[in-house]
């Protein structure tokens, strides 16, 4: 193949995945990758005058040459150039060049045949090797030769290596401690150790998600060549090379604020679309039904939070078109959960014609309240709060809209009929929501109860909107509290490896696929906790970034959220291209309590 060596220099900032790929750690980093670029850490925070160029160069294969499906090159989506947007992003008076000495199809042995005259040359400040995958046609000895003398060469002039074990090849089992790749991976890291270099170990952080369950297909553009998600797999290992702890908070700062605007941008842009086909069920998308109202929710607290005018436009614009109004029916639990983003609207706004509907339409509730049976087939049973999802729609509405015009028979109601609700629906022994009355005695396929993870998705997100914003003093908060805490104890046993909950919460074999309007839900409920103080940061962070991590990994590159189950009342089957717009709610709601917690951190309001 032709030879090719490109260089790049720095540019601006562009797409930015979820938090860290990964949380994997390598045993042979033992050049440390807190102190080992230290010095080029400092170099990359001065201004100017005092600053200078610092040259990171990639020597490699395709792979860090930017080969997709060969024979197209994504030098811009390849890690190189990503690693470069990266440093850019935390370090804005750095000068940089990201010089890419890599050539498609090329060995270790070629590479140091020309390493003098071509990678020298640039006069690397770090230099980067990436050669394994091609590696495997000439040994291990000749490998370890070539790889050697390229260390030793840099090495002699002072300058700082780090060595990058290889990205997959999917015609080879990463579970397999025989292949080839393997081997490779492990020799390069006895070399890192041995020359007590930098070592940047993509293989086990493709090998652990492997074991977790993850296809690495979805990391793929051909079978050896990783897409632009594969490729910032690798990008987020190197830039703990390149970052200190303050630096690596903000940057993660900036790839959730990246995530977030690419999700709500894409809803926002499909919106009135999915408005007018709607679904089987009559009304299920207009502009006031829970579906939507649950995007606005999360909407809302991503505006607030990211202080961006376009996301309050467009809520501002809906309540306009729906002239501020509920459901048909203000006693149906999902016609009255538009409230919620009414009231939100309305603190930022302060317009009274923005809540004086919903003040209306409550009022109505609390002065001729029903009071029948709440069994599901029951007489008049869906006017009071017979299903569990109904405890995300309708309490919430009275606790905000309470909160707001200083109401306390509000919280009295809301406290009144979500215990109600809690002794007809709530398994003790389980510490889960059944979803109605139905579903008491039925059994999955494996013969446990069915518990459904957006159902009880709806609580958790219910019970932080009630706790949220009933006073310290309300005589019940704490059993609000202690509900919440005991259901997250029992909900984040049953996470998925990857990070994930499933649409059925008790089999997960009948029900492999994950579910993200339940995962969102969760990782929100998780992270909300950690903000409030209601769960400790150390124990239950790392289940909170793996989940955030999951549901990040369920985007599609146009800002589609999929695995997201459709309308329904218990689990179903699902797939990657399945999404739904409440789905997209519980995300956003989840990524504004992770940018809080982001914030809070690198700003020392939370340890």
């Amino acid at each position: 193949m032709r030879r090719k060596i490109l260089t790049y220099f720095f540019l601006f900032s562009g797409f930015v995945a979820g938090i860290s790929a990964n949380s994997v750690t390598t045993n042979a980093q033992t050049a440390g990758k807190k102190a080992y670029l230290n010095e080029i850490k400092t170099e990359l925070k001065k201004k100017w005058p005092e600053n200078r160029t610092i040259n990171l160069v990639f020597h490699g294969h395709s792979v860090p040459s930017g080969y997709f499906n060969t024979p197209n090159v994504g030098t811009l989506q390849a890690y190189p150039h990503l690693v470069l947007e990266a440093v850019k992003e935390v370090y804005p008076y750095s000068v940089v060049n990201t010089i890419v000495t890599s050539v498609g199809g090329e060995n270790s042995e070629q590479g140091s045949m020309r390493f003098k005259k071509e990678v020298l040359n640039h006069r690397p400040d770090v230099l980067f090797i990436d050669y394994a995958l091609n590696d495997r046609g000439i040994g291990l000895e000749r490998a370890k030769k070539a790889w050697e003398s390229m260390i030793k060469e840099t090495l002699n002039l002072q300058l700082k290596v780090v060595l990058l074990t290889p990205t997959p090849d999917l015609t080879e089992n990463i579970l397999d401690d025989s292949t080839s790749l393997e081997k490779h991976a492990v020799q390069i890291r006895k070399l890192a150790k041995k020359y007590q270099i930098g070592l940047v170990d993509s293989y086990a952080a493709f090998k652990e998600k492997a074991k977790n369950g993850e296809n690495l297909g979805t990391y793929m553009s051909q079978s050896n060549h990783p897409n632009k998600k594969g490729h910032q797999v690798v990008r987020d290992l190197i830039t703990h090379y390149l970052m200190d702890n303050r630096e690596q908070q903000k940057y993660r700062l900036s790839q959730v604020r990246e995530m977030m605007n690419k999700v709500a941008d894409h809803q926002m842009m499909n919106f009135e679309n999915q408005v007018r086909k709607g679904s089987r069920w009559e009304n299920s998308h207009a502009y006031w039904a829970w579906t939507n109202a649950t995007m606005y929710v999360g909407l809302a607290e991503w505006a607030k939070l990211s202080g961006q005018q376009r996301y309050w436009d467009f809520l501002y614009t809906i309540g306009e078109k729906n002239q501020w109004k509920t459901g048909p029916n203000i006693y149906f639990a999902d016609d009255i959960c538009v409230i919620q983003s009414y009231q939100q609207i309305h603190e930022k706004y302060k317009e009274e014609k923005i809540i004086n509907p919903s003040i209306k339409a409550l009022d109505s509730i609390l002065n001729h309240p029903k009071t029948g049976s709440i069994g599901y087939y029951d007489k008049d049973s869906h006017s009071r709060w017979c299903w569990c999802d109904a405890l995300f729609m309708a309490p919430t509405a009275f606790a905000r809209m309470g909160k707001t015009i200083g109401n306390n028979r509000y919280f009295d109601f809301l406290n009144r009929e979500f215990w109600v609700t809690y002794d007809s629906l709530y398994c003790p022994q389980e510490k889960l929501f059944f979803r109605d009355t139905r579903y008491k005695e039925m059994k999955e396929e494996n013969g446990e109860r069915v518990f459904w993870g957006r159902g009880n998705g709806w609580i958790i997100g219910g019970l932080t909107v009630i706790i949220d914003n009933l006073p310290d003093n309300y005589p019940d908060k704490q059993r609000f509290i202690d509900l919440y805490k005991e259901m997250m104890e029992r909900i984040a046993g049953l996470q998925d490896k990857q990070g994930f909950w499933h649409p059925s919460l008790l089999d997960y074999t009948s029900y492999p696929m994950p579910e993200t309007s339940a995962s969102g839900f969760f990782t929100y409920g998780m992270l909300w906790g950690i903000n409030r103080g209601y769960l400790d940061k150390e124990a239950w962070l790392p289940k909170a970034e793996k989940a955030w991590n999951a549901l990040c990994s369920a985007v599609h590159e146009d800002g589609k959220l999929g695995y997201i189950q459709a309308i329904g009342a218990d689990p179903k089957k699902v797939s990657a291209n399945d999404t739904e717009v409440y789905g997209v709610g519980a995300f956003l709601l989840a990524g504004s309590e992770m940018y809080n917690l982001l914030y809070k951190i690198i700003n020392n309001i939370i340890k």
